[in-house]
Protein backbone atom coordinates (compact mmCIF):
# COMPACT_ATOMS: atom_id res chain seq x y z
CA UNK A 1 0.00 0.00 0.00
CA UNK A 2 2.83 2.37 0.91
CA UNK A 3 4.55 1.64 -2.41
CA UNK A 4 1.32 2.39 -4.29
CA UNK A 5 1.00 5.74 -2.48
CA UNK A 6 4.56 6.71 -3.41
CA UNK A 7 3.96 5.70 -7.02
CA UNK A 8 0.75 7.74 -7.26
CA UNK A 9 2.43 10.80 -5.69
CA UNK A 10 5.31 10.51 -8.16
CA UNK A 11 2.92 10.38 -11.12
CA UNK A 12 1.05 13.40 -9.75
CA UNK A 13 4.26 15.46 -9.43
CA UNK A 14 5.36 14.50 -12.94
CA UNK A 15 1.95 15.43 -14.33
CA UNK A 16 2.04 18.80 -12.55
CA UNK A 17 5.24 19.77 -14.34
CA UNK A 18 3.41 19.61 -17.66
CA UNK A 19 4.82 20.02 -21.14
CA UNK A 20 6.69 23.13 -22.21
CA UNK A 21 4.28 25.29 -24.26
CA UNK A 22 7.19 26.20 -26.59
CA UNK A 23 7.82 22.55 -27.50
CA UNK A 24 10.44 20.01 -26.44
CA UNK A 25 13.60 21.47 -24.88
CA UNK A 26 16.85 21.09 -26.79
CA UNK A 27 19.05 22.87 -24.23
CA UNK A 28 19.34 22.70 -20.43
CA UNK A 29 20.03 25.72 -18.25
CA UNK A 30 20.76 25.94 -14.53
CA UNK A 31 18.98 28.37 -12.21
CA UNK A 32 22.12 30.54 -12.20
CA UNK A 33 21.97 30.92 -15.98
CA UNK A 34 18.44 32.26 -16.12
CA UNK A 35 17.27 35.88 -15.85
CA UNK A 36 20.50 37.43 -17.04
CA UNK A 37 21.63 39.17 -20.19
CA UNK A 38 23.64 37.03 -22.61
CA UNK A 39 25.68 38.10 -25.61
CA UNK A 40 24.89 36.44 -28.95
CA UNK A 41 27.33 36.06 -31.83
CA UNK A 42 26.50 34.42 -35.16
CA UNK A 43 28.74 32.10 -37.12
CA UNK A 44 29.04 29.11 -39.42
CA UNK A 45 30.43 25.70 -38.46
CA UNK A 46 33.53 25.00 -40.57
CA UNK A 47 34.60 21.83 -38.77
CA UNK A 48 33.44 19.53 -36.00
CA UNK A 49 34.95 16.62 -34.19
CA UNK A 50 33.67 14.11 -31.64
CA UNK A 51 35.41 14.36 -28.24
CA UNK A 52 35.02 12.79 -24.82
CA UNK A 53 34.52 15.05 -21.81
CA UNK A 54 35.94 13.79 -18.50
CA UNK A 55 34.43 15.18 -15.31
CA UNK A 56 36.95 15.56 -12.50
CA UNK A 57 34.68 17.32 -10.01
CA UNK A 58 33.13 14.26 -8.37
CA UNK A 59 34.95 12.29 -5.64
CA UNK A 60 31.99 10.17 -4.53
CA UNK A 61 33.40 6.99 -6.12
CA UNK A 62 36.70 7.30 -4.25
CA UNK A 63 35.00 7.96 -0.92
CA UNK A 64 32.36 5.24 -1.32
CA UNK A 65 34.92 2.69 -2.50
CA UNK A 66 37.23 3.54 0.40
CA UNK A 67 34.43 3.22 2.95
CA UNK A 68 33.18 -0.07 1.56
CA UNK A 69 36.72 -1.45 1.29
CA UNK A 70 37.54 -0.32 4.84
CA UNK A 71 34.42 -1.92 6.28
CA UNK A 72 35.02 -5.14 4.35
CA UNK A 73 38.68 -5.21 5.38
CA UNK A 74 37.94 -4.62 9.06
CA UNK A 75 35.80 -7.74 9.18
CA UNK A 76 38.85 -9.86 8.31
CA UNK A 77 40.82 -11.24 11.25
CA UNK A 78 41.12 -9.60 14.64
CA UNK A 79 43.38 -7.16 16.48
CA UNK A 80 46.22 -5.67 14.45
CA UNK A 81 45.37 -7.86 11.48
CA UNK A 82 41.91 -6.36 11.36
CA UNK A 83 43.29 -2.81 11.37
CA UNK A 84 45.79 -3.58 8.62
CA UNK A 85 43.11 -5.30 6.55
CA UNK A 86 40.82 -2.27 7.02
CA UNK A 87 43.53 0.10 5.74
CA UNK A 88 44.37 -2.18 2.81
CA UNK A 89 40.65 -2.60 2.04
CA UNK A 90 40.14 1.17 2.11
CA UNK A 91 43.05 1.75 -0.28
CA UNK A 92 41.94 -0.98 -2.71
CA UNK A 93 38.29 0.13 -2.42
CA UNK A 94 39.31 3.73 -3.14
CA UNK A 95 41.24 2.67 -6.24
CA UNK A 96 38.33 0.57 -7.52
CA UNK A 97 35.87 3.40 -6.75
CA UNK A 98 38.11 5.84 -8.61
CA UNK A 99 38.15 3.64 -11.72
CA UNK A 100 34.37 3.10 -11.60
CA UNK A 101 33.81 6.83 -11.21
CA UNK A 102 36.11 7.60 -14.16
CA UNK A 103 34.02 5.33 -16.38
CA UNK A 104 30.75 6.82 -15.12
CA UNK A 105 31.83 10.47 -15.49
CA UNK A 106 32.62 10.42 -19.20
CA UNK A 107 30.31 12.35 -21.51
CA UNK A 108 30.12 12.55 -25.29
CA UNK A 109 31.09 15.96 -26.55
CA UNK A 110 31.69 17.84 -29.78
CA UNK A 111 34.42 20.33 -30.66
CA UNK A 112 32.93 22.94 -32.98
CA UNK A 113 35.16 25.17 -35.09
CA UNK A 114 33.11 28.22 -36.03
CA UNK A 115 33.86 31.11 -38.35
CA UNK A 116 32.23 34.26 -37.01
CA UNK A 117 30.60 36.92 -39.17
CA UNK A 118 33.68 39.15 -38.67
CA UNK A 119 36.01 36.42 -40.03
CA UNK A 120 37.42 35.28 -36.66
CA UNK A 121 37.54 31.55 -36.00
CA UNK A 122 36.69 30.06 -32.59
CA UNK A 123 36.71 26.53 -31.26
CA UNK A 124 34.15 25.56 -28.62
CA UNK A 125 33.74 22.19 -26.88
CA UNK A 126 30.37 21.28 -25.39
CA UNK A 127 28.35 18.23 -24.41
CA UNK A 128 26.45 16.51 -27.22
CA UNK A 129 22.73 17.17 -27.23
CA UNK A 130 20.96 14.40 -29.19
CA UNK A 131 18.09 16.82 -29.91
CA UNK A 132 20.38 19.34 -31.64
CA UNK A 133 23.05 17.72 -33.78
CA UNK A 134 25.39 19.95 -35.78
CA UNK A 135 26.75 19.64 -39.33
CA UNK A 136 29.42 21.50 -41.28
CA UNK A 137 27.89 24.60 -42.84
CA UNK A 138 25.23 25.06 -40.14
CA UNK A 139 24.54 28.68 -39.19
CA UNK A 140 24.65 28.85 -35.39
CA UNK A 141 24.36 31.22 -32.45
CA UNK A 142 27.12 31.41 -29.86
CA UNK A 143 25.67 32.45 -26.53
CA UNK A 144 28.03 33.86 -23.87
CA UNK A 145 26.99 34.67 -20.32
CA UNK A 146 28.60 37.19 -17.98
CA UNK A 147 30.61 34.45 -16.23
CA UNK A 148 32.29 33.27 -19.43
CA UNK A 149 30.18 30.17 -20.05
CA UNK A 150 29.59 29.65 -23.75
CA UNK A 151 27.18 27.37 -25.60
CA UNK A 152 26.42 26.91 -29.27
CA UNK A 153 22.82 26.47 -30.44
CA UNK A 154 21.13 26.20 -33.82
Amino acid sequence: MKLLSIFLMSITFIACAGPNPYGPASQNYTDNETNQRMQITYGTIVDLQAVQIDSDKNIIGKIAGGLIGGIAGSSVGGGRGSSAAAVAGAVVGGLIGNKAEALYNKTNGVQLTIQLANGQIQSIVQEVNPNALFNKGDHVKIISDSKGKIRVIQ
